[in-house]
């Protein structure tokens, strides 16, 4: 059932719990030039203390148009840690990365738009590995499933952990951390975790409602990084995660050849705070198709035509193609799977339901900001977009008569 290198869970609980850290990723203060040894952090905020130390690994993600120029050091001294703290690593930056905030407009007409390298902890004191002789060379490392059929019979908390060399190419549902067709799972959670370094994904989150995914740091993973799997799954929140250098993979899905940081089935879920920091293709994909698919079919769901449950204060950049890609359609209404109508007098009235994306901020990517190829009812607020190769944001089809 759950074959080998695997902690399976079914019908039990698992609890992994690491010491927290305070932070566990943050953005750059000021512009990291080619051949810096030292970067310096963002202000801490409410007497925060940085509690990373030396000998732990870090992140730097890239901002440039290539994702894959995130780099990876090793602090060899930290100061000013109650203040901007300085980090100080063992060999120098290899690229540029940058940290500034670019203001268009003057007076109370101008407009501003932050622009910043993230930097993210990889270190945690609980570790869950794939063995270091054969993990990498075969692309088979560890992977954690947890599984069983029925609402809460099932609980994975996992917490502070470091998970590498995980996921297991070319199997299906052999994912560095996966939960699989359990239905709700409001007691479990995946939070403060450092997820690097994959073969198969980074979080799959198939067949499952109320899962917590919150202040992750994923680097450097083949395929989609947090996977919504079927089109079923709703009600999960998704927030404050850092997403770094997804790569495409051909080992699974044909979608993984063109990866999204975030891929994503049904809009009902929530997206808030997070970053998506460099793809092969996409940070945010949202593909959507008619019904959900594999063994969460049903005909009564159709995820193209669901309410936006939050996409909120997200950041893309430095993507192959887009930030945000909104495919094949999202056209809410009340009921789901039936055509919208209009009349109020109507036994079958069924109004659209409006979708607010809000707040993204999209840069440097290789084509557009945000794209949309067919939509009604949506509303895009407070978008910011710069230095996208193609445009900032485009439209294919704006129609709700479907």
């Amino acid at each position: 059932m759950f074959g080998n290198k695997v902690i399976g869970v079914n019908y039990g609980t698992l609890d992994l719990h690491g010491i927290e850290k305070k932070i566990t990723w943050t953005e750059l203060a000021e512009t990291a030039e080619e051949g810096a040894t030292s970067i310096t952090l963002m202000p801490m905020q409410n007497s925060v203390i940085l509690d990373w130390q030396v000998g732990d690994e870090i992140v730097i993600a890239s901002t440039s148009f290539v994702g894959r120029d995130a780099e990876q050091r090793r602090i060899t001294s930290i100061s000013n840690a109650d203040s901007s703290p300085v980090i100080t690593f063992d060999e120098p930056l290899v690229s540029k990365h940058y940290a500034g905030r670019q203001t268009f407009g003057t007076g109370a007409n101008s407009e501003f738009i932050d622009m910043r390298a993230e930097v993210g902890l990889l270190t945690r004191n609980v570790v869950i590995r794939g063995d270091p002789v054969t993990s990498e060379l075969k692309q088979y490392g560890a992977n954690i499933r947890c599984a069983s059929p029925g609402d809460e019979t099932t609980v994975c908390r996992i917490d502070s952990v470091e998970l590498y060399h995980v996921g297991q190419a070319f199997i299906l549902g052999a994912y560095p951390i996966h939960f699989h067709m359990i239905g709700t799972v409001h007691k479990s959670y995946v939070r403060n975790n450092a997820i690097h370094h994959t073969f198969n994904r980074a979080v799959t989150i198939h067949g499952v409602q109320y899962l917590r995914v919150q202040r992750n740091v994923v680097y450097q993973t083949l395929g989609h990084s947090i996977f919504i799997e079927d089109g079923a799954e709703t009600k999960n929140l998704i927030e404050y995660n850092l997403v770094v250098d997804t790569r495409r993979s051909f080992s699974l899905l044909n979608t993984d050849t063109t990866p999204a940081s975030f891929w994503i089935t049904n809009p009902d879920n929530i997206f808030r705070g997070n970053h998506a920091a460099g793809s092969d293709r996409y940070s945010y994909w949202f593909d959507l198709q008619l019904n959900p698919t594999g063994p969460s079919f049903d005909a009564n769901i159709c995820p193209g035509f669901q309410k936006l449950g939050e996409f909120t204060d997200n950041v893309a950049h430095s993507n192959g193609r887009y930030g945000l890609r909104i495919h094949n359609r999202l056209i809410p209404r009340t009921l789901q799977c039936k055509p919208i109508n209009y009349d109020t007098s109507s036994p079958s009235y069924n109004p659209p339901i409006i979708a607010e994306f809000k707040n993204l901020v999209s840069w440097k990517n290789q084509r557009n900001g945000a794209i949309i190829e067919q939509a009604g009812a949506i509303h895009w607020i407070n978008f910011k977009t710069a230095d996208n190769i193609l445009a900032g944001m485009e439209f294919s089809r704006a129609d709700d008569n479907i």
